[in-house]
């Protein structure tokens, strides 16, 4: 008899699970740049471990627009802390726990945000493949960090 009730508790864990990462796919809407979102209910958003070019820089645009492609991928966000400006730090995650976030690196279109996620060796990977390779903002002949680029405003 128990191994039913664990049974029917698995399928009530796994059916919540499903209905709770339909939720967070439904809820990220609108991508406003690289590395933030503004989900559905209002929240804003960013992506743990990443900055991307700012939407004036160049490969801005294209960062974002990166994002846009990823984000019906969404399965899962896993949520880290609040950042000063009240926004919501996640690393978002695809149905087989692949990180969007470290794909937007491995895609060259973020930078690995070192000084925020100095314990990701993947994200550091990621970067340096893309350098390597000269993916995305890389392809660039001089690419400026979004953090250098802000400072000179």
């Amino acid at each position: 008899m128990s191994s039913v009730l664990e049974t029917a508790a698995m399928i009530r864990i796994f059916l919540i699970w499903i209905i709770l990462a339909a939720a967070i796919q439904a809820q990220a809407q609108t991508v406003q740049d690289g590395d933030s979102i503004i989900r559905g209910d209002g929240v804003r958003v960013r992506l743990y471990g990443i900055d991307a070019p700012e939407k004036d820089q160049p490969y801005g645009k294209e960062a974002r627009r990166v994002l846009k492609q990823y984000m019906p991928m969404v399965a899962k966000m896993k949520e880290y802390d609040e950042d000063r400006y009240g926004r919501l730090i996640v690393e978002l995650f695809t149905e087989d726990n692949k990180s969007i976030n470290a794909a937007m690196i491995c895609s060259g279109a973020a930078w690995w945000y070192e000084y925020y996620a100095p314990d990701r060796p993947q994200f550091k990977q990621c970067q340096e493949d893309a350098r390597e390779n000269k993916r995305g903002l890389w392809a660039e002949e001089d690419p400026v960090a979004p953090w250098d680029w802000r400072r000179r405003k």
